[in-house]
């Protein structure tokens, strides 16, 4: 009797240590959801500050409409990461560093899975000085306090969630800028009906890539957008997040949420822009044309949300890699380098004094470094992966990501996590142009956008 009392014991010991280890294998699961949150936080500039995206100072006279930092939170299988769209022209080293150290450590998101990408707004804050704008410090401040304050929020805001996808098809509202003309020279912007025009120099890219996220109730909680199109068309002097703004108006007041968290991430776009050269029309600038392009785009990230497919099987997975790129040859003189690079005509052709002083900060650039670091950055979420780099990214090598990525879609993002200037093709710097134009806007030597492009489709490969 008494070894059948023990062994009672010993079994309801078994009994209650499996039970424990069935509690703790459950919570071992919940960290295997996925998990989703959004959150945004306005970066609004003071009015009277300077705009950059000009070669000369242009002082705000009024918003226009509020900018915007974007946050979404992804995680699942003790993999957290964090991807930010902010309604700058830039993302400046310094505010993705002290966002991402302060991220972490309020979060426990590694700084490395957090990417933090500019709308490239020519209508937003003092963020950068290039040309003849200034920055302003504290601007910088308050944007990478509002960044930080957007992905806390989101992460706080996280829910069990699922996501879907898909990519649209847009190519009516942008234009690649670069033509080849007829005396075998390459003229960015050579004008309006040009009759020495003989056909664009570079691609478009027509996809409007989407990444939406919902709870497991159905209800929808933001979506992440990918195009490729140059933030330069409402113009004027009072501050705007650009097409960007009617985008999220669009998906906001169809969906009838104006909570929905709506991040945006600009694609390969160096050479894109939404001005028809080779269409007699009035000028594509102001704010009806930003509307047109912001709807325009917008109503295709809808179609792309009404047929989605979602599911909670969302491994996540990041790879890094920071490059050592070359300062491009600066030739014997700052003069001489402009008599090599000056174009005849179109965007660029002038301001000889802003291009010599820019000449003269980039050789000091070089004299301290021949090189700088060029972050590239590869996220998988799910099905579809993410791979950004720091340049303002001519369009075909962003194509050219896409086609080598084993993993499909890929969606491409420029401008993202740094600041490194104009990303132009190799055979682009043998044709001209405003882009391979020497300034802190444009100094990565020939070749780098290529190396970009290699080591983007090396991670994905990491991560398939």
């Amino acid at each position: 009797m008494m070894g059948m009392v023990r062994i009672v014991v010993v079994m309801l010991a078994i009994c209650i240590a499996l039970g424990a280890w069935a509690q703790e294998g459950a919570k071992d699961m919940k960290t295997q959801t996925f998990m989703a949150g959004f959150a945004r936080t306005d970066i609004t500039a003071a009015v009277g500050c300077e705009m950059p995206g000009g070669f000369d100072k242009n002082f705000a006279k009024a918003v226009h409409d509020p900018l915007y930092v974007e946050a979404a939170v992804l995680m699942n299988g003790g993999v957290g990461m964090a991807v930010v769209g902010m309604d700058t022209i830039m993302t400046p080293a310094d505010v993705v560093a002290n966002a991402r150290e302060q991220v972490e450590a309020k979060t426990g998101i590694p700084r490395a899975n957090i990417l933090i990408a500019a709308s490239h707004t020519h209508n937003g804050g003092p963020i950068i000085e290039c040309f003849g704008v200034e920055s302003d410090p504290a601007y910088g401040v308050l944007v990478t306090q509002r960044i930080v304050e957007a992905v806390v929020q989101a992460h706080a805001k996280a829910v069990e969630a699922r996501i879907g996808l898909g990519v649209g098809h847009e190519d009516s509202v942008g234009f690649n800028r670069r033509f080849k003309m007829k005396d075998g020279s390459v003229k960015t912007h050579p004008g309006k009906m040009n009759p020495e025009i003989i056909e664009p120099a570079g691609p478009i890219d027509p996809d409007v890539g989407v990444i939406a996220v919902q709870s497991i109730e159905g209800e929808l909680l933001g979506c992440i957008v990918n195009y490729a199109l140059h933030g330069t068309v409402i113009g004027g002097s009072e501050l705007s997040a650009d097409w960007p703004c009617y985008l999220r108006k669009t998906i906001r007041g169809a969906l009838g949420n104006e909570n929905l968290g709506v991040v945006f991430l600009n694609g390969a776009c160096g050479d894109v822009t939404q001005v028809d050269n080779r269409n007699a029309r009035p000028s594509e600038f102001g704010e009806a044309w930003s509307k047109r392009v912001g709807t325009t785009v917008g109503a295709e990230v809808l179609k792309v949300l009404a047929r989605a497919e979602f599911t909670a099987d969302a491994p996540l997975a990041v790879a890094t890699e920071t490059l050592a790129l070359p300062i491009r040859d600066l030739a014997g003189s700052d003069e001489e380098l402009l008599a090599r690079e000056t174009p005849a005509v179109g965007l660029g052709s002038a301001q000889t004094d802003i291009y010599l002083k820019e000449a003269r900060l980039v050789r000091e650039m070089k004299a301290i470094s021949p090189t700088v670091p060029v972050e590239v950055q590869a996220l998988r979420i799910g099905p579809v992966a993410i791979v950004s780099n720091t340049t303002e990214y001519f369009c075909a090598l962003g194509l050219s990501i896409k086609q080598g990525s084993p993993i499909k879609p890929t969606f491409v993002v420029e401008l993202a996590n740094g600041y490194n200037g104009y990303s132009p093709t190799a055979d682009a710097f043998q044709g001209g142009g405003y882009e391979i134009r020497t300034a802190r806007s444009s100094y990565l030597a020939p070749g780098s956008g290529e190396r970009i492009a290699e080591v983007s489709i090396q991670l994905l490969k990491e991560l398939h």
